[in-house]
């Protein structure tokens, strides 16, 4: 598992739980002495709670964004791909991908970003399509509408130059992937699983 999985996973808990400790981090209501009693302070105003929705959807963005900032600043990888990868989801595969390849990928990534490929492929040139692109209707078949990253299948990425990329296979065999040009009909793996 990469180090960004690992850290994903601890900021990904229960949104309920998160909250929970939160709050807890705060100081207690702090109490003021009068001359015959004692009174304590008013709570400051605060919004109501936002429905149940609306607050998953602001704990769920709030995550996204701390992790992308993680592994943008610790990997000196583009924003694009940090808040990509945040955006990815173990546990929800796309279409036609099958749970266990899904997480398999979103670990690949992981891995890639923390390389030091991950900063040689974005000074090369390398797109958000070269590396995390698939088809748009069939990501898992469609072989040859696949970026880089859904090829390495817990292979390891050994070298890159602006148009190939070398594969170790477990095998001890190289494999060498060519950059496509982007097609209209291949997405990123982060919009498929939206």
């Amino acid at each position: 598992m990469s180090r960004w999985a690992e850290t994903f996973a601890a900021l990904s808990g229960d949104p309920d739980s998160m909250d929970t400790l939160r709050h807890n981090s705060e100081p207690a209501s702090t109490v003021s002495h009068s001359v015959n009693n004692v009174t304590a302070l008013p709570e400051p105003a605060t919004a109501p709670p936002l429905p149940t929705t609306e607050r998953a959807f602001a704990t769920c963005c709030e995550a996204e964004d701390e992790r992308a900032a993680i592994v943008e600043h610790d990997g000196h990888i583009p924003r694009v791909w940090a808040e990509g990868f945040a955006r990815l989801d173990p546990d929800r595969p796309p279409g036609d991908v099958p749970a266990k390849r899904w997480q398999r990928f979103v670990d690949d990534v992981g891995r890639f970003l923390d390389s030091d490929l991950a900063a040689v492929a974005a000074a090369l040139g390398w797109t958000p399509h070269d590396l995390f692109g698939a088809d748009r209707d069939r990501p898992f078949v469609r072989l040859d509408r696949q970026g880089l990253c859904w090829l390495l299948n817990g292979n390891r990425l050994i070298a890159l130059t602006a148009e190939t990329a070398v594969i170790q296979m477990r095998t001890g065999a190289s494999h060498i992937y060519r950059r496509r040009p982007t097609e209209p009909s291949r997405a990123l793996a982060w919009e498929l699983a939206s």
